[in-house]
């Protein structure tokens, strides 16, 4: 039998939540979540369904649920998930959305997967500094970088990223 953990730690510097399962065989009915949710596929193949558009995510995709986005998900392989996520309480988002964007607003990212994403990489690595507690700049450095990326390639403040900060 799979052992199945849950590990969730909170980040009390940037008020993140920081979540990762591990052996998990589950079936995730229909929900939705209060928060951001910005994760990825550690290990594992799970078919997910949010809003009306349907998929198949494997090890390498990122995910991205906004506040109140209806998904569900199940293992399509018999095998279990290993997946990680950042939760993002929506007053902490618009925190920082202010501070990459200068503007004060809740973004709407439009595309919930994001299929072998180069994103994965440094979100793990930033997914990791939250888990071990890290107490270093270099944290909130990768998180706004990662937010950053994801503001402009898939939400709504597309083109206010670039004009607020001169950064492409």
């Amino acid at each position: 039998m799979t052992r199945e953990v849950r590990t969730v730690v909170f980040d009390t510097e940037l008020k993140l939540e920081a979540y990762r399962f591990e052996g998990i065989m589950q079936k995730f009915p229909n929900h939705f979540h209060d928060y951001y949710v910005i994760g990825f596929i550690e290990q594992g193949k799970r078919y997910l369904q949010c809003g009306n558009e349907e998929y198949i995510l494997n090890s390498g995709d990122v995910i991205i649920f906004n506040p109140q986005d209806p998904h569900s998900c199940e293992q399509v392989d018999g095998r279990t998930l290993d997946y990680r996520c950042i939760n993002v309480q929506p007053e902490v988002m618009r925190h920082y959305v202010q501070e990459i964007t200068g503007s004060h607003y809740l973004p709407r990212f439009s595309q919930a997967v994001l299929f072998q994403s180069e994103l994965a990489s440094p979100l793990h690595d930033l997914h990791q500094m939250l888990l071990d507690e890290q107490a270093d700049f270099q944290k909130e450095e990768l998180f706004l970088f990662l937010l950053e990326q994801l503001l402009r390639d898939y939400s709504d403040a597309g083109c206010t990223t670039t004009a607020a900060n001169g950064r492409s």
